[in-house]
């Protein structure tokens, strides 16, 4: 006995009984099976589309604080800091990094005032303007393998930071999760007093990473950033 689904027949001219519409059992399972079979093909690549797609994200907000603190140095004529909340770090006193509705991010730069004026000493102060961006689900600071096959994309480290931020105080080994930049738009390294660094030691970078994938965000000492995403295959960082 064959069951019919939904099925409706019609007696047409000259006696045949034709189907107007629906499917059998059989047909039914079989297409139930290609759709389960397409689903476990297709989904790990949806996946891992996204997952890229929010590493890509985390990293373009990366640069583009480094871009907005530089441009906003010039145009104000004042010191902007970026700071990073890698390992939960604040600004140069552990102020915590938040928005203005009090929720944590993980990147907020500063307008820090002019240099010597009053206001101007690295902290996050009350009224100073702020502008910060959102974390991405998935994404954290660091590296899959930061001491095994990765190498830096520059050649002033010989093993990628654990914590996943190569820059350092003025002292040039003091790990810092931050960075200035001064009105001429260029980056200098600052320690945890505020004292600042010479043209040249504000360069760093930033590493990110998803389950799959990994991503460096790299500040020249003279404030160019490049980002870079690691690729397995060919044991380096492309561009």
């Amino acid at each position: 006995m064959v069951v019919r689904i939904g099925l409706r027949v019609r007696e047409w001219p000259g006696g045949e009984n034709r189907r107007m519409g629906g499917f059998t059992l059989i047909e039914a399972v079989i297409v139930i099976a290609i759709i389960g079979i397409v689903a476990a093909t297709t989904l790990p690549n949806v996946s891992q589309y996204f997952e890229n797609a929010r590493g890509r994200a985390a990293a373009k907000s990366v640069a583009d604080a480094f871009h907005a603190a530089r441009a906003q140095a010039i145009r104000t004529g004042n010191n902007h800091l970026v700071f990073f909340s890698i390992g939960g770090a604040g600004d140069t006193v552990g102020t915590n990094l938040l928005a203005a509705d009090g929720q944590a991010v993980p990147i907020l730069v500063l307008n820090d005032g002019a240099p010597g004026s009053a206001n101007q000493n690295c902290e996050i102060d009350a009224g100073e303007e702020t502008v910060t961006f959102a974390a991405e689900e998935g994404v954290g600071w660091g590296s899959n393998d930061p001491t095994g096959a990765q190498i830096p994309p520059n050649e002033l480290l010989s093993t990628l930071p654990p914590n996943g931020s190569s820059f350092r105080a003025p002292d040039g080994t003091t790990p810092v999760t931050w960075v200035q930049f001064r009105p001429d738009g260029v980056p200098v390294a600052v320690d945890a007093s505020c004292n600042a660094g010479r043209l040249g030691t504000g360069g760093g970078t930033i590493y990110l990473w998803t389950n799959r994938r990994d991503f460096a965000v790299t500040l020249a000492p003279l404030g160019g950033t490049r980002v870079h995403t690691w690729n397995a295959a060919t044991g380096g960082w492309t561009q």
